[in-house]
């Protein structure tokens, strides 16, 4: 892609990969769909309104999954400790609130 700018810059770059002809000659990237999927979305973990933890989980996990990895992590449970949850609030692949 920047053959264009620096021409001779990417010739040389180009050769040393093995190349036989022109960079000019080659097709241009393409790019594949699948790769712009997100396997992964890290979810930020609030108790009462404040950044605690932040967790990377699947995209597909379900709530229950979910609850169960917040209330398992070790810096949540510090700050929740023997306090009742009152609230669980989820905004989905984003955002955890715990109220307690």
């Amino acid at each position: 892609m920047l053959a264009p700018i620096t021409p001779h810059f990417c010739e040389e770059l180009w050769q040393r990969l093995g190349e036989k002809e022109s960079i000019f000659k080659a097709a241009w990237p393409q790019y594949d769909p699948n790769m712009l999927v997100e396997d992964t979305v890290t979810y930020v973990i609030q108790v009462n309104g404040k950044l605690r933890a932040k967790i990377d989980t699947p995209t597909n996990i379900s709530v229950d999954k979910l609850k169960g990895l917040v209330l398992s992590n070790e810096k949540i449970t510090l700050w929740i400790k023997d306090k009742p949850v009152k609230n669980f609030i989820i905004i989905p692949q984003k955002l955890v609130n715990i109220v307690v």
